[in-house]
């Protein structure tokens, strides 16, 4: 009997083997390397989105800053024109406080001179009565003016009071949470 040999057909067969395995050694690198590739692509387009989100971030904060600085910078010229307005009323009080001054030692000096003329002089003595007259409706428009400063006064008050109302609303809305 004659045997085949098989030595020519296992050789094919391991052959065969070795190159199906080879190839499938290919296929799965070729497969690897797509994934990698995909990978990378990924990865890049991740890198990309996560720029487009800083460059967007930074453009948000430059625009806050520039708000924050405009305000300061607005907030600052309306504290300098307050102050100025401050010092305004401080220099016209003391002018008022010297003004007034004059005038008290004047009609002291006035009331002086007329109780001295009206001791001895019955016409003088009518002077005095008369510019008593004019003395009392000075003082009653004197009052006038202070009664209606008093409520300018309080009407200023009172927009105060609706301005710190509004500023604290402001501050509430603008609080972080």
């Amino acid at each position: 009997m004659i045997f085949p040999d098989l030595k020519t057909p296992l050789l094919w067969a391991l052959g065969l083997a070795l190159v199906a395995a080879l190839a499938t050694a290919g296929i799965e690198r070729t497969r690897a390397a797509g994934a990698r590739a995909d990978l990378s692509t990924e990865k890049r387009a991740r890198a990309e989105e996560n720029t487009a989100r800083a460059l967007a971030a930074l453009g948000d904060l430059q625009r806050t800053v520039a708000l924050v600085a405009a305000h300061a910078k607005t907030q600052t010229e309306n504290i300098n024109a307050y102050e100025a307005r401050l010092k305004a009323l401080d220099d016209r009080g003391r002018t008022v406080t010297a003004e007034l001054g004059r005038v008290r030692k004047q009609y002291a000096d006035f009331a002086a001179r007329d109780r001295e003329q009206a001791s001895t002089d019955p016409a003088a003595c009518q002077r005095v009565a008369d510019r008593s007259a004019v003395l009392a409706a000075m003082a009653a428009r004197s009052r006038e003016l202070l009664e209606r400063g008093r409520l300018v006064v309080e009407g200023r008050d009172n927009e105060v009071q609706l301005l710190l109302g509004t500023v604290k609303n402001d501050r509430a809305l603008l609080a972080p949470p």
